[in-house]
């Protein structure tokens, strides 16, 4: 995927401030320094909205994206993003071809699964030409490790999600920048990007995706993404516009507002899941 080279940034707000009056004034901090800063706090959900609609306002040009997780995970001292397939853990034995062997094999069964259930899903079709819909299932319902990352158009779903399953006392929330597009599956060829939204794809019994506002977005074309030598161009820290760090604490959302609940996050009664788990 190509790298947004340079942003108006977490970096630059407080210079804005500065510049209160001059209404052509932006700045734009390179996507390395990004990578390499740290995550600006903030105290409240407000605060937060409050710095992401500057960030917004000078990056016209991108759709933003929103992740939110317990931690900002670095390597080399510069953030990384990358899709499930591509991370390394700690006594794994698979080479990264094994790995999309098995993602491969997951699409089989997959497909295999919806057409021999006795409920009949709308969108099976779909899923049968773009196996980007088929990934984007199995790594939405935590099946498999795919080439796909987990993002969000919702700041309050990001938020979240930095909350969940958080022991810690702080969390981070990424802002990440993305083409725009008009269809389900956005391919962008300059870019070299896709993004998946699932509810334009999913079958209408999926209940998680509506929750979560879930996209999933990885890189383009279908082109050795099982190359480990092609691994950092994969890294979403190359469309980081900003990161925040939010305190995992009650009093951040303020009165009258609150985190969505696990179980409506995850919906333990999704259809989807349960055929996919091999619940049904």
């Amino acid at each position: 995927m190509k790298l947004i080279s340079s942003s108006f940034s977490h970096t630059n707000l407080d210079e804005k401030s500065n510049h209160p009056d001059d209404r052509r004034w932006a700045a734009a901090t390179p996507w390395d320094a990004i990578a390499r800063s740290e995550a600006r706090k903030v105290q409240t959900y407000d605060d937060l909205v409050t710095d992401v609609a500057q960030i917004m306002f000078y990056n016209r040009n991108l759709a933003l994206y929103y992740r939110g997780q317990s931690k900002d995970y670095k390597k080399n001292g510069m953030t990384t993003l990358l899709p499930t397939i591509y991370r390394k853990k700690e006594g794994e034995r698979l080479m990264l071809k094994e790995k999309f062997a098995l993602l491969e094999e997951k699409v089989g069964d997959i497909k295999r699964l919806f057409s021999e259930s006795e409920v009949r899903y709308e969108g099976i079709s779909m899923l049968k030409k773009y196996p980007e819909i088929a990934w984007s299932l199995l790594q939405h319902y935590e099946i498999c490790e795919t080439p796909l990352l987990d993002i969000t158009h919702s700041l309050h779903v990001a938020c979240s999600f930095a909350f969940d399953r958080n022991k810690g006392e702080t969390g981070i929330v990424y802002v990440l920048g993305m083409p725009w597009q008009t269809d389900g599956i956005g391919y962008n060829t300059y870019e070299e990007l896709l993004n998946v939204k699932l509810l334009g794809v999913c079958p209408p019994q999926a209940q998680r995706p509506f929750f979560q506002e879930g996209y999933l977005a990885g890189p383009f074309p279908n082109y050795q993404l099982d190359n480990p030598r092609r691994v950092p161009q994969f890294d979403f820290a190359r469309r980081l516009i900003a990161k925040f760090e939010i305190p995992i604490d009650p009093s951040f959302w303020g009165d009258g507002f609150g985190r969505i609940p696990s179980k409506k996050l995850y919906q333990p009664k999704d259809k989807i899941f349960e055929l996919l788990s091999g619940k049904r």
